[in-house]
């Protein structure tokens, strides 16, 4: 009654041969794809010509089928080899050509089998035993047969070596997975030695039936552990050495793969393989949906910056099957980047310092060539006309001359002033304190008449002042060279003014009813030796360079506004007292 038996398996396994192909077969565009494909259909094959032998109408025919499952079963441990071989990525050009070898030459075996009758090479004896209701074909395996045999077990034997060698060191489930594959081909080689030289109890071959029953653990294989949704196992060792975090989703969101880098990242507790990633990994899953990019994760109070990709994964059809993603550390390389904008930014600053510090050297060294030497040398001659022609010249003409000389020795002195005001903005370290602005500038005012004889009686100023954070004796001269420069170059009107503004400063100007400047003349202010009027004006063009540093480190801004024949007006602004400011604001 094992032909009956047989009969009654053979459906189930036909149904398990069928689901291996159809999965097979919407994925033979993978690695192994189209191997699992031949597989199935040379084990369905063998199934089925061994079935109809069993139901033959008579013993002949029986024998006819029996010859026919020849044609299919050398093929499946073809079909076999090739899908390891592919799956691992070793079916290189000279692999496919051994293949393809070994495919022709199962043809030759399965033509030899139909004309087993005049040469016995596949078959040395034959007979037909009747089964009940069935007639079961049973043989002696000629010499070809034999070694045949033989050559397709070793065939499948070295492939599963290959394939335990593939997963040495992967990771569990890896492992898992592997001991499918190797359970899918072990269990019908077995069967099949132990019936050929017959060591167990039975007279029929089941080993169909068995290679479909381990092709029903491919089944569950494929199913559970997504096999052909992988990468190939080849692959595996190097994935798992990736120090950056890597996972596979599949087409409907859930997590196929990870790697131990991205399985760190998610938590050691978190098992999401078959799960979907919203589900494990929320944040993760819109950062992916959005596209990638900066990313970052906190663990530990600690937050490590990633950058996320996110990459498709396609079939060799070009068909989107799932998304590869890759989490790539760039805390240090954001870290490093930040110190590389403040080194930059100390640079650009120290640079700064550097051509100020030259503009002042070469400051220092015109005003000392030029401003300073003609000083002296006026001083020098008007001395030595008193000294030697001094008894001789009468009283006005002495008076002249002490005057020119008193005054050439006041240039010197407001020069030297300035020089050593242009180098000590720029070293002093000075608090901001808030400045009595009204009292600062009655100093400055008493300075310009003393200096210039000006009488200030077309001065006006406000009654009351805002309180402004800067330093007094600074601020003093700023409003020193405003005024000078009115005195110098405006009409005798000069009007003070000052206003808090909502941005948390107080702009102060002076303006006077002059000529006006133009355009061009207005670039040329706050530089060194640029000169508010004309030359016939006396100056060494340092002053507005003076009060564009003083303002600058006092953390304010400075300007001039004014169109020929509607006067100038110069301003300051700085940071009110009680409001805090880092930078300047421009002020128009």
């Amino acid at each position: 009654m094992e032909s009956l038996a047989f009969l009654v398996l053979a459906p189930l396994a036909a149904v398990l041969m069928l689901a291996v192909g159809f999965v097979a077969w919407r994925r033979r565009d993978r690695a192994g794809g189209w191997a699992l494909v031949a597989f199935s259909a040379a084990e369905l094959g063998w199934l089925v010509m061994d079935s109809l032998s069993l139901v033959a109408p008579s013993p002949e025919a029986a024998v006819w089928f029996a010859k026919g499952t020849l044609l299919f079963s050398p093929q499946l441990g073809n079909a076999w080899v090739a899908f390891v071989l592919s799956y691992t990525e070793r079916f290189s050009r000279a692999a496919q050509t051994v293949v393809w070898a070994l495919v022709a030459w199962a043809f030759v075996y399965g033509l030899l089998s139909l004309t087993n009758d005049t040469h016995g090479l596949i078959w040395s004896e034959v007979d037909v035993v009747p089964d009940g209701l069935f007639f079961r074909v049973t043989y002696a395996l000629g010499p070809v047969a034999w070694v045949q045999s033989a050559f397709s077990w070793a065939l499948v034997l070295s492939s599963l070596g290959a394939v335990l060698w593939a997963y040495t060191g992967a990771d569990a489930r890896s492992r898992a997975l592997s001991q499918w594959i190797v359970a899918g081909a072990l269990v019908p080689v077995v069967f099949n030695v132990v019936f050929l030289v017959g060591l167990g109890p039975l007279a029929k071959d089941f080993s169909p039936i068995a290679m479909a029953v381990s092709s029903g653990a491919f089944a569950l294989g494929l199913a559970r552990y997504r096999l052909l949704d992988l990468q190939p196992i080849a692959r595996a060792a190097l994935v798992n050495s990736l120090p950056d975090g890597m996972m596979a989703i599949d087409a409907r969101g859930r997590v196929i793969d990870v790697n131990p880098a991205m399985k760190a990242l998610l938590g050691d507790g978190v098992a999401p393989v078959g799960k979907p990633l919203a589900e494990v990994a929320p944040r993760l899953e819109q950062a992916i949906s959005a596209g990638g990019g900066p990313f970052h994760l906190t663990a530990g109070g600690v937050t490590t910056h990633f950058d996320l990709s996110v990459s498709p994964l396609l079939s060799r059809s070009g068909r989107q099957f799932g998304q590869l993603v890759l989490l790539h550390d760039v805390t240090q390389r954001r870290a490093e980047r930040a110190e590389l904008r403040r080194i930059n930014a100390a640079l650009h600053s120290a640079n700064a310092e550097l051509r100020a510090q030259n503009d002042e050297l070469d400051a220092f060294g015109h005003t000392v060539a030029h401003d300073l030497k003609n000083s002296i040398q006026g001083v020098l001659g008007y001395a030595e006309i008193l000294r030697d022609d001094g008894p001789e010249l009468d009283t006005d003409t002495h008076r002249v001359l002490s005057d020119d000389l008193v005054r050439s020795a006041y240039k010197m002195d407001s020069i030297v002033h300035e020089l050593l005001l242009l180098a000590g903005v720029r070293k002093a370290d000075v608090e901001p304190r808030p400045v009595n602005m009204g009292g600062v500038v009655q100093e400055a005012m008493d300075r310009v008449r003393d200096a210039r004889g000006a009488s200030g009686a077309g001065w006006s100023c406000p009654a009351a002042w805002p309180v402004v954070l800067g330093h007094a004796p600074w601020v003093e001269e700023i409003w020193m060279n405003y005024l000078s420069n009115a005195s110098k170059y405006g009409g005798p009107t000069v009007t003070l003014g000052a206003e808090a503004t909502d941005r948390g400063v107080a702009r102060f100007w002076v303006h006077d009813d002059g000529a006006g400047l133009t355009p061009e003349a207005q670039a040329r202010l706050f530089v060194p030796f640029s000169r508010v009027g004309t030359q016939a004006v006396e100056g060494h063009g340092l002053g507005l360079s003076i009060v564009r540093r003083i303002v600058e480190r006092l953390g304010g801004t400075c300007g001039v506004e004014s169109a020929p024949g509607l006067g100038t007006r110069f301003w300051f602004a700085l940071p009110l007292e009680g409001v805090e400011t880092e930078t300047a604001l421009a002020i128009g």
